[in-house]
């Protein structure tokens, strides 16, 4: 037997010994954009890790390590809590976000439309955690109201955020052929602020954006002076999506369904939203 399977049999005896990641977990060492398994989801003495990828989409999920992480987040922490779980949630570019947990990289991403959960495999249960409405928002001297598709017809520039579902008739206006140059695409770590902070410097004619999202980056920013609402369409429910690699996919899945209605019954869901100058998307 050569040196190479000896090292193989002891490599082999060690695992057997300690143990080895899941078996859904990539082999070899992780690429440069890759998260390592035992990251995404996996045995740890503190419960299986679950972890948490988006971009900052405040107040739904902020920053990581603020005080006030979003709404989503802590409800996230909730549910799955130690002993059994923890949770850790990490920012990335959306776009990214979706493919890491497509693959298993990590196991969760949150705030999908159910059609875009679909298209893209992930796992989503009955329970939405928000209702945004997209809005279109322009210079405060635009004097432009938005009610329906053609009404954005006259402008030039309109960003929207790579990755995002964008529904009715926003999303009617973007797919169109002849728009194409007039959408531009925004990619990064924080795509909405940047919306906000270009088309306050007259670099946009327009921003198309959740109002909840929109209405904290303005209070944030101090643009309340540069950018107006010109007008909203209706609502639509968002949920979690959890990777399809995991092994226990399906009932982290129910499990959310049920911590949900846990925290809306013990009102702390309530508590949680107040947090963040929010209401129930549910009605009683």
């Amino acid at each position: 037997m050569n040196l190479r399977a000896v090292g193989r049999w002891v490599w082999l005896l060690g695992a057997l010994l300690v143990g080895v990641p899941g078996a859904w977990a990539q082999s070899g060492a992780p690429g440069a954009g890759a998260v390592p398994a035992t990251q995404a989801s996996g045995a740890a003495p503190g419960g299986q890790v679950l972890l948490v990828l988006s971009d900052p989409w405040c107040p739904y999920n902020c920053q990581p390590d603020s005080d006030r992480p979003g709404y989503v987040v802590e409800m996230l922490r909730e549910i799955f809590a130690p002993p059994t779980w923890q949770l850790k949630y990490q920012i990335v570019p959306w776009d990214r976000a979706l493919q890491q947990v497509r693959e298993g990289q990590a196991a969760i991403a949150p705030e999908l439309t159910r059609e875009q959960a679909q298209r893209l495999g992930l796992l989503i249960g009955h329970e939405a955690v928000g209702e945004p409405a997209d809005c279109l928002y322009v210079a405060a001297g635009n004097p432009l109201r938005f009610s329906q598709a053609s009404d954005l017809d006259g402008l030039r520039q309109v960003a929207v955020v790579s990755g995002y579902e964008y529904e009715f008739a926003f999303g009617e206006w973007i797919s169109r052929p002849e728009n194409k140059a007039r959408v531009v695409l925004t990619r990064g770590a924080n795509p909405a602020e940047v919306n906000a902070r270009n088309l306050a410097r007259g670099r946009l004619d327009g921003v198309i954006e959740s109002a909840a999202v929109m209405h904290m980056l303005v209070k944030q920013l101090r643009l309340q002076d540069k950018i107006r609402e010109a007008g909203c369409q209706q609502a639509s429910p968002v949920y979690v999506g959890f990777s399809p690699r995991l092994p226990n996919a399906a009932q982290l899945v129910e499990h959310l369904d049920q911590g949900i209605a846990e925290l809306r019954r013990s009102k702390r869901l309530a508590r949680i939203l107040s947090r963040y100058g929010q209401q129930d998307w549910k009605a009683d």
